[in-house]
């Protein structure tokens, strides 16, 4: 299974365009902690399109307002609600800050993306590393007015490929929001709707949370989000950090240096046929360990339903170089026998809880 989606990242890696790397943060497969081989996976997130609300906490948040791009240059996206409010009082609409939030978000808000500016995914987004037609940008469903990330399982293709969402100090890339901040502790949130067509499936990789290096993307520590049969939310925990080292260096992560060190399946089936033309709120939580203490914790929330709860995770050890700094879709799952799309849209992370309304 390594060898297998080994050799579909290496074809991807060079026929795609690639920008800032070429890890394949949950396009492959690592080992887990118990010596077998397991799929790493993409967080399944999802939610109104107004959704974007937010709730207060004692958390102190860490902003620093700004969007690079590889040659210096700001961009920003587009309003990804318009007209939502959070639970700090502060209304959604009026435009959008250099993050690409709401322009009166609360200042927790480190990154915002509703794909409605996105009509050169390879140059406006961070990584864009896809294979034939497994991602769009487009409208859902046809309608134009709404656009969102397309994911298309297809047949006889068990890995697509990725893109990556980059925020925080880390890897060099387009659009990176907030890029001075570090941030050990966020929470991720963004609607996932299959298709009016679903036939009930295990969709595998649905999102990732990642604290990576930023000489190279190698991947220290992976919230990975995913499903299969029988259709419930499996997340999985993965480290790279060993005695304090970093030993991924963004081409060997899934080929088996990333270890398991965690994982929950969660009670609520999400994506049996009942599901077809179902959106819904995801939100998924990571805090990195005390540096030298195994305090770590992870959480996903489902349309205000927790799904998984883990604590007293080890997840970076001693290594602290660069904090949480990026979110990823992976297409990665058993090929179907016709193509199946799921949408991801209005992605927020925040220094702050989240709520699904």
């Amino acid at each position: 299974m390594n060898e297998f989606r080994g050799l579909w990242l290496v074809a991807t890696v060079a026929l795609c365009a690639c920008p800032g790397g070429d890890d394949a943060g949950g396009g492959d497969t690592g080992s887990s902690g118990d010596g077998t081989s397991q799929s790493a996976s993409s967080t399944a997130t999802a939610g109104d399109s107004t959704s974007l609300t937010t709730s207060e906490s004692n958390t102190t948040a860490t902003t620093t307002v700004g969007t690079t791009t590889t040659d210096g240059s700001s961009s920003t996206t587009t309003d990804p609600s318009g007209s939502d409010s959070g639970s700090d009082g502060g209304s959604t609409g009026g435009g959008v800050d250099a993050n690409g939030c709401p322009a009166d978000a609360p200042q927790s808000w480190v990154m915002c993306e509703d794909f409605e500016g996105i009509d050169d995914p390879a140059t406006q987004l961070s990584q864009w590393n896809v294979a034939g037609d497994a991602f769009g940008v487009e409208g859902e469903q046809g309608d134009d007015s709404d656009r969102a990330l397309r994911v298309t399982l297809t047949p006889n293709l068990m890995f697509g490929g990725w893109v990556t969402l980059r925020f925080g100090d880390g890897p060099d890339a387009p659009a990176v929001d907030s890029p001075d901040g570090h941030f050990d502790e966020v929470w991720v949130r963004y609607s996932l709707r299959t298709g009016d067509d679903w036939p009930g499936y295990p969709i595998g990789d649905v999102g990732e949370v990642i604290s990576m290096n930023g000489a190279n993307w190698g991947i220290a520590a992976d919230l990975n989000l995913r499903a299969e049969a029988p259709m419930r939310l499996h997340p999985l925990v993965w480290s790279c950090v060993f005695g304090g080292n970093l030993a991924c260096d963004g081409n060997n992560d899934w080929a088996g240096t990333l270890q398991n060190i965690w994982g929950q399946e969660g009670p609520t089936v999400l994506f049996d046929d009942n599901s077809a033309g179902v959106q819904r709120c995801v939100v998924a939580h990571m805090r990195l360990n005390t540096v030298g203490q195994a305090d770590g914790e992870v959480d996903v929330v489902v349309d205000g339903v927790q799904e998984i709860s883990g604590t007293g995770l080890d997840l970076r050890g001693s290594w602290d170089d660069y904090g949480i700094n990026a979110v990823r879709f992976t297409n990665y799952t058993n090929p179907p026998a016709q193509p199946l799309d799921f949408w991801v849209d209005d992605v927020v992370v925040a220094t702050e809880p989240l709520q699904c309304r």
